[in-house]
């Protein structure tokens, strides 16, 4: 459902801007570590996982918090830093400012060029992402292990002495135009950005990551060269390198390179909690569209809520497990509604995250799709789940913790969100322990308290003519009609 397909929490509203350049020789090392996996799994399939990734973690005198973990597998390396700011510290006006502030770190630094980064990362076959979220904003290098204190050196250059030249930001002030009008005639992207609007409400959250038409155009090269400033800064930050290294050279490497980054007073702003989901609140967005987009859910717990992998388990059998799972057996199994529907509980990081559910389907049989989607969720919460249903779960999230951490870029995501979510040590194994104890009560349990039919945001893309939403439990006062955007 439009951009809620990537990280936990108000990081799944991002937005990624990837430097393009050609890396075969870590593609080909790439196929080679699955192919090793693939060959090595059939020995391994009746057996209970673990997946242990040894690190070690320390922090600089400049304040940057640094983990770092050896994988001996391939002789690469990847590195990835988040900064403990997003899109909700844009200022209102200048919405975008975070996204164009990510955009622009590797469009020339003081010592190079826009050119010169963009040659050098092709000599080095490295790849170099980076990217705006809710609350985080991270910046990563993929390169073999070789050319490390090369790739370091530029890697530092971009986080330390980024340039923001003028003819660069506007190059991306309009790229980032161009997509937020593409946006506005995506029904999926019209749909999921309406649900955030009406889910966060006064929240900075309720915000698109790369802002509006209105906005961006008031960003200045001051603006982000101050945002820059005052939050890319090492004790606003963590790193996380995963190589083909000693943990001592890690940190060697890493600290002579990022060592002399001068820290600064951190003048972070205190966003106040999101208001809880009160009442139904349904907005319909009248668009020139065949069929109507669906999106339900309301506030859910953040990412470090104990329960949050229980809810994950929760709502496999709900809606995230494909095929065995009840949304998709009931609305497009049973009675051929939809082609996809679907649900995901999203933790948030210091602000609650969200439970939704997502659909399209005929504009004429909305309303039995939306009485359907109701009316499994509120089964789960009326009688304990199946055993086969619970065996079926547990399964799946046994199985899938190895391939959590296949890749080395995988590796450092796990490490990473650890440090910025603030969970446990080797949580990812802690939470499978919890999920293989759940109880088919324990579920039901979990529905009862955390899945709501009474308080619930739904947002919905169709024409409005053709749409009736009157069979629905649904009080005509609580609709909202809107132009299309």
């Amino acid at each position: 459902m439009g951009v809620m397909t990537d990280r936990a929490g108000d990081e799944r509203f991002e937005a990624t801007v990837t430097t393009r350049v050609r890396w075969p020789e870590l593609c080909l090392l790439m196929v080679a570590t699955l192919l090793a996996l693939i060959g090595g799994g059939a020995a391994r399939a009746a057996e209970t996982m673990t997946l242990h990734i040894p690190s070690k973690k320390m922090i600089l005198p400049n304040g940057l918090t640094v983990v770092v973990s050896p994988k001996d597998k391939l002789p690469i390396a990847h590195l990835s830093v988040r900064f403990r700011v997003g899109s909700a510290y844009d200022p209102e006006e200048k919405a975008g400012l975070a996204d164009l502030t990510a955009r622009l770190l590797d469009k020339g630094t003081t010592t190079r060029t826009a050119t010169a980064i963009a040659e050098e990362l092709d000599f080095l076959g490295a790849r170099l992402e980076a990217s705006a979220g809710g609350t985080g904003s991270t910046v990563s290098l993929s390169l073999l292990a070789k050319d490390i204190d090369r790739g370091l050196a530029l890697f530092a250059d971009i986080l330390q002495d980024s340039r923001f030249d003028t003819a660069e930001l506007e190059r991306e002030r309009t790229s980032m135009l161009s997509q937020i009008q593409q946006r506005r005639v995506n029904p999926r992207q019209v749909v999921s950005e309406a649900f955030r609007e009406v889910l966060y409400g006064e929240h900075p959250l309720h915000r698109p990551i790369s802002g509006y038409a209105s906005t961006v155009p008031q960003i200045t090269r001051d603006d982000v060269l101050a945002f820059y400033q005052r939050f890319y800064v090492p004790n606003n930050a963590i790193l996380v390198m995963v190589g083909d290294f000693s943990e001592a050279r890690m940190l060697e490497v890493i600290e002579r390179a990022l060592g002399g980054w001068q820290a600064r007073p951190l003048d972070q702003l205190t966003l106040p909690q999101p208001a809880p989901t009160q009442g139904k609140q349904v907005r319909v967005v009248d668009m020139e569209v065949n069929q109507s987009y669906v999106q339900f859910g309301h506030l859910s717990v953040r990412r470090a809520d104990p329960q949050f992998a229980a809810l994950r388990a929760m709502n496999y059998i709900l809606g995230g497990g494909g095929f065995v799972s009840r949304l998709t057996r009931s609305i497009r199994e049973e009675q051929g509604l939809a082609y996809s529907v679907h649900s995901d509980i999203v933790g948030g990081s210091q602000f609650p995250g969200f439970f939704y559910a997502g659909l399209q389907t005929r504009i004429d049989t909305t309303s039995q799709a939306l009485n359907s989607l109701f009316a499994v969720i509120d089964r789960m919460k009326q009688a304990p789940v199946s055993a086969d249903e619970l065996t079926d779960m547990k399964l799946y999230y046994e199985g899938s913790l190895p391939r959590r951490a296949e890749s080395y870029g995988q590796a450092a995501g796990l490490l990473l969100d650890g440090e910025f979510f603030g969970l446990p040590d080797d949580y990812w194994e802690s939470e499978i322990r919890h999920i293989q104890r759940l109880t088919p009560e324990a579920i039901q349990q979990l529905a009862q308290r955390y899945l709501d039919t009474d308080n619930f945001v739904l947002t919905l893309v169709s024409k409005r003519a053709q749409l009736s939403l009157a069979e629905t439990p649904i009080p005509p006062e609580a609709i909202r009609y809107v132009p299309a955007p």
